[in-house]
């Protein structure tokens, strides 16, 4: 039997509505298709039914006497019934749909029902509850680690994330995550994924800023064969593959001006058309973006398009860098070891409190990202059973790195120009964890440069 089939018989849903015939019609419907119906006719005593047997998935109409559909989901929440709520209306407008999508509604269905789309409906919603409670039970499986899966961290700033995650990771919403380079940006995309229903469906990532304008637009959209010199095969693109699940558009503010207007008319249209191809093909998916850069200053310099921004970000998710939630680098640093001793074959088991205090006030410009690879470090140097200051890298050990605190490159009067700015150059990067596109920043250099002169002090020392 299908997997709906098996939670048709498990599922237990509310019909409230304040017409006996309507109730009877959709409880007698329900039950033909294998699931337990319970009936209420007002608000009151829907929730007396939730609270002796919570459904797994509520259908009420929008306007009924007293309390209506909207008061109906917010009661619900306050005695934390975590049902999906579907709302049926008789007195279809904007109006009363918009008031039902922000009241909290799953879907939104106008009288008379169409049967096949009441049953797509109702498999769905019983599907989203079901994750819901998964959701749930990971939650207080891991509430003692302060932890959402990957996602590590006791902070405020952390706590407000879960949050809002909760909120939008299980809806169809394009996000916008910002923040500093090695924040988690794409743990947090994949995060909201996992929790949607395309969950199981796939996640394709791409960097906008890794890839060559001129091969960008064949990775996004795909290409026939003959399109360009060097097309042999079709390839679909990224919008293909991901279709069914979520493309994650990482660094999607270095993406070309003449690629946003495409990126644009793709959202809008929900159609691709590979290079060299002839015919639209519809996709099915759910953007996630990401950018490190300063969109308002890109919106203001007219570098990347208003319409395309508004498209992207229905919800915007904000990662504060490292320095900014201190409290989580003991947890994360824990979290580290504990899977990088396993991954290593090592039965290390914690730090000297001189070693957890570097890490505590070092002020992480890497981020997140930095701090794992210098837990990795010492996982890798360590003999013992505890990481201690000796086992950390060079940059924590000197403390020259403490926020307000001076310390960097000491480069001598007498040093050529060219020596000096590779020294800076070195430093630099060595201060930003190894992170090229942050070191470029700080530099106030293209990454292309950086690259470039890299590639020349390799040259020199060879």
């Amino acid at each position: 039997m299908s997997d709906n089939a098996t939670l048709a018989r498990r599922s237990r849903i509310l019909v409230v509505d304040d017409e006996a015939s309507t109730r009877k019609g959709l409880t007698r419907l329900l039950e033909s298709w294998g699931h337990e119906a319970i009936a209420a006719s007002d608000a009151g005593a829907a929730i007396e039914q939730a609270l002796r047997t919570p459904p797994d998935l509520v259908l009420t109409d929008l306007r009924m006497p007293g309390r209506g559909g909207i008061e109906l989901i917010n009661e619900l929440r306050e005695t934390g019934i975590e049902a999906t709520v579907v709302v049926v209306t008789g007195h279809a407008t904007i109006e009363t749909a918009v008031e039902a999508t922000r009241g909290g509604a799953y879907e939104y269905l106008t009288k008379p029902l169409n049967v096949n789309q009441l049953r797509s409906v109702v498999d769905r919603g019983l599907e989203r509850s079901s994750m819901v409670r998964e959701m749930t039970l990971l939650r207080r499986e891991l509430g003692r680690e302060g932890r959402l899966g990957s996602l590590v961290g006791n902070s405020p700033e952390v706590l407000k994330l879960y949050q809002l995650l909760e909120q939008v990771g299980p809806t169809n919403a394009s996000l916008l995550i910002t923040g500093e380079s090695g924040t988690g940006k794409e743990l947090v995309a994949r995060t909201a994924h996992a929790m949607s229903t395309r969950g199981r469906a796939p996640f394709v990532a791409l960097n906008c800023s890794a890839i060559p304008e001129t091969l960008l637009e064949s990775e996004l959209f795909g290409h026939e064969r003959g399109a360009f010199t060097g097309a042999t095969a079709v390839r679909p693109g990224c919008f293909e593959l991901a279709s069914g699940g979520t493309i994650f558009l990482d660094e999607v503010g270095e993406m070309p001006s003449n690629l946003q207007k495409k990126l644009l008319r793709v959202l809008e249209e929900r159609r691709v058309r590979r290079l060299g191809g002839r015919v639209e093909i519809a996709v099915d998916v759910r953007i996630i973006s990401a950018t490190n850069a300063d969109i308002a200053r890109l919106l203001r310099a007219g570098a990347f398009r208003e319409d395309l921004y508004y498209r992207l970000n229905v919800f915007e998710i904000h990662l504060a860098p490292l320095r900014e939630r201190t409290g989580d680098v003991p947890v994360l640093a824990h979290h580290f070891l504990k899977q990088l001793a396993r991954d290593n074959g090592k039965s290390i088991h914690g730090f000297t409190d001189e070693a957890l205090e570097r890490l505590n006030h070092f002020d992480w410009p890497g981020n997140v990202r930095e701090l794992r690879n210098a837990i990795e470090r010492a996982v890798v140097v360590c003999s013992g059973q505890e990481i201690d200051v000796h086992h950390l890298p060079q940059s924590l050990k000197a403390k020259q790195r403490l926020s307000g605190g001076g310390g960097g490159v000491m480069i001598p009067p007498e040093t050529p120009l060219e020596e000096a700015e590779r020294l800076l150059i070195l430093d630099t990067l060595d201060r930003t964890g190894g992170n090229k596109t942050h070191a470029a920043r700080v530099l106030g250099i293209t990454t292309k440069t950086l690259h470039a002169k890299l590639k020349r002090y390799a040259q020199e020392r060879a």
